[in-house]
């Protein structure tokens, strides 16, 4: 089979568990709620120079927590569910099945940017205009690809992990910091910078608030940053699976919960 084919399976797959786990579709109910908030506060203090921070924070939020709370432990739930030692039985790659079902995910999450868009437009009667919309549009796709690699290489560390539940909940606040969700990275303390630049969401938000306000110089070397970002995260995920399931079958650790 080749890999396409095998994505595209694996998308099928989680879509039609997803169907019966309704739970991966909250982050959608969370976004609104977040961009109201964030967008009274702005409007309140007559900021309207940064609406657009409030706007695009909740989307990229939304995208986080997918990846954090839903995609990051597909592996965890296959092993609870009993799919687990079907999965890796089949005669292909088990870090492509997972990729592609993080993938799936993934993408519900980016609905998260335009949930906000129609909040601010509808109920707040500011509508986001985008300066540079072909730039914007590469910023969000290869945002998604980088949250679909560290995504991938989440669900394999929390796997692995003896603390799971710790590890996934001290990986939200700190990465809307370090990623200069809430913030740009310009306003945070200098010693957090190279910090900051080891998160692809740093290099997102700056490029996709640069594509909002037309102020887009270097973007190709972000561009570059989010992608080799999201290649050593998927290189790192699926390394660190296909450890995993070998020492599964070497430990005969296959079904076990």
């Amino acid at each position: 089979m080749s890999a396409l084919r095998l994505l595209w399976q694996a998308v099928r797959l989680q879509a039609a568990l997803s169907r019966r786990s309704p739970e991966h579709a909250l982050v959608l109910l969370i976004a609104p709620m977040q961009t109201t908030t964030l967008l009274a506060l702005t409007l309140a203090a007559h900021r309207a120079d940064v609406v657009a921070n409030a706007v695009l924070a909740p989307g990229l939020i939304g995208l986080w927590v997918a990846s954090l709370d839903y995609a990051g432990r597909i592996v965890t739930e296959d092993r609870w569910a009993g799919r687990f030692a079907a999965l890796i039985a089949a005669p292909v790659p088990f870090g492509l099945v997972v990729a592609g079902r993080v993938a799936t995910v993934v993408l519900v999450g980016t609905a998260a940017f335009a949930e906000s868009w129609l909040v601010a437009a509808l109920g707040f009667g500011r509508p986001l205009t985008v300066a540079e919309p072909g730039t914007f549009a590469v910023a969000v796709a290869v945002t998604c690809l980088a949250a679909i690699g560290t995504a991938t290489l989440l669900s394999a560390v929390f796997v692995v992990s003896r603390a799971r539940d710790v590890l996934q909940n001290s990986l939200g606040y700190p990465f809307y910091i370090l990623g200069g969700i809430l913030v740009p990275v310009a306003a945070l303390p200098g010693w957090l910078h190279p910090f900051s630049r080891v998160v692809f969401l740093s290099w997102s938000a700056d490029l996709l608030r640069g594509a909002v306000r037309g102020d887009t110089r270097g973007w190709p070397w972000a561009v570059l940053a989010v992608l080799a970002l999201s290649a050593a995260s998927m290189a790192a995920g699926l390394w660190l699976t296909r450890r995993y399931v070998d020492r599964t079958r070497r430990e005969g650790t296959v079904g076990f919960s």
